[in-house]
């Protein structure tokens, strides 16, 4: 529970605020989206060999505590660039990289490492209960730093007030590495049971196929496969505008940091309230009519940035947005979790990781693309946020037809790795919370 009050704490004021301070700095809007995405692909690289390196620095904790540290220390060169108003985007970026590196090839070890930790019977009243604490220090600091970033832009000490954030973002995130090397190592874990062995996945694989599933096996996996290719269709789409909202209102419409702060809080508290409300539409309805009411809500998003700029406007996008995208994320990791047999949920999700953070750079990318070749000027961010909806509507035919299962779980909690305007925040499954109707 300190871990997750301070890992919140350091997602409120840390990397939720690097792309405003690429801004700030004078790296340029295009920068500002790709610094928000382009790092993400070393986190979801160095996942794939976590498994190895488990076992070279000789246990779970070892490996996460020394990633939760190196994380705390990615924001040191962030704070001194921030005091002496200097840093260009290649340091920008390896920083935001490492940032990501040491968070996410420490997710695998994670999920796997604390499902040993807390005892079955008693996981889902944990679960809810750490989850909530780790929103309410990650919206407590996201408007605190939007407090203390409004106040020093006012005093034109903007980049102090950005010193400030990511001393504290790092000093918090010691804290929480702190907590997790005082937590127990489980005995009897084995350090290699992030990963199966092939024989031993083949044999679960088949188990999973022949018992639990209500249609024959080929369907099933390419029900699965469908609705993967879907995601991480939809991710390249989304991505195409997400990473620029950023510059959008912090360059284009020139809302100050206290405008900012408020429509990314009204999203993720629109979120948060409405998670529980899908999840009992899930129970009853089922995970797959959540996830289409969730792709479906989607699809205008974007491009409803186009009709106007007016700040009540905006805030009611910003609610609807944090409605859909809770239904979206519940959706989706429901139904993940129910098309995956049990023992290679791990490993299987972190090859969905990496993938989806293929998607994040290829849209980001191709996003930066469009600014760099029309500017940076607002008909063109209303172009990407025009095509994203387009896209998004496109690939609802992926998800036309799919035969999926009936979800048997009806809640999963999710960590919060970063904030995003628009209620995208990057999220992650803790695989041991799923609940059982």
């Amino acid at each position: 529970m300190g871990d997750a009050a301070c890992f919140g704490g350091m997602v409120g004021c840390g990397e939720s605020y690097f792309s405003a301070f690429a801004l700030a700095v004078g790296l340029g809007e295009t920068a500002s989206g790709l610094v928000a995405s382009i790092p993400l692909l070393v986190g979801g690289v160095l996942q794939l060999i976590s498994p190895m390196a488990i076992q070279w620095v000789g246990g779970f904790r070892r490996w996460i505590v020394a990633g939760a540290a190196l994380q705390a220390l990615a924001f040191v060169p962030l704070a001194l660039a921030a005091w002496h108003e200097f840093l260009t985007l290649p340091m920008m970026l390896l920083i935001a990289s490492v940032y990501w590196a040491a968070g996410l090839s420490t997710g695998p070890a994670w999920n796997t490492w604390i499902e040993q930790i807390v005892p079955s019977q008693q996981r889902a009243r944990f679960f809810s209960r750490r989850s909530r604490l780790q929103q309410s220090c990650t919206f407590g600091t996201l408007m605190i730093a939007g407090l203390v970033l409004h106040w020093t832009s006012r005093e034109g000490i903007a980049l102090l007030g950005f010193a400030g954030l990511f001393g504290l973002a790092a000093l918090l995130r010691l804290m929480s590495a702190g907590f997790l090397h005082r937590t127990r190592e489980p005995s009897g874990l084995d350090e290699t049971s992030v990963e199966l062995s092939s024989a031993e996945s083949d044999s679960v694989a088949n188990t999973a196929a022949n018992t639990s599933a209500d249609v024959p096996q080929t369907t099933s996996t390419r029900a699965a496969l469908r609705l993967l290719v879907y995601l991480v269709a939809m991710q390249v789409f989304i991505q195409l505008s997400g990473p620029y909202f950023v510059p959008y209102m912090l360059g284009q419409l020139e809302f100050g940091y206290g405008v900012y702060v408020s429509l990314v809080a009204i999203a993720f508290l629109s979120k948060v309230i409405a998670l529980s409300f899908w999840g009992r539409v899930a129970e009853k309805a089922g995970a797959t009519k959540v996830l289409w009411f969730g792709g479906i809500g989607l699809v205008p998003l974007a491009s409803l940035w186009i009709v106007s700029t007016n700040i009540y406007w905006l805030a009611m996008i910003q609610m609807v947005s944090g409605v859909a995208w809770a239904a979206y994320e519940l959706g989706f990791f429901l139904l993940f979790f129910e098309m995956l047999p049990a023992n290679q949920r791990t490993r299987l999700l972190t090859y969905y990781n990496f993938a989806n953070t293929l998607a994040v750079c290829l849209g980001a990318l191709t996003g930066a693309a469009i600014l760099s070749q029309f500017g940076c000027e607002s008909e063109t961010y209303y172009y990407l946020f025009g095509i994203s909806s387009v896209g998004r509507m496109l690939c609802l035919a992926l998800l036309a037809g799919i035969v999926l299962p009936n979800v048997s779980l009806k809640a999963i909690r999710m960590r919060i790795l970063s904030v995003r305007p628009g209620a995208a925040s990057v999220t992650a499954p803790i695989i041991a919370s799923a609940e059982e109707p």
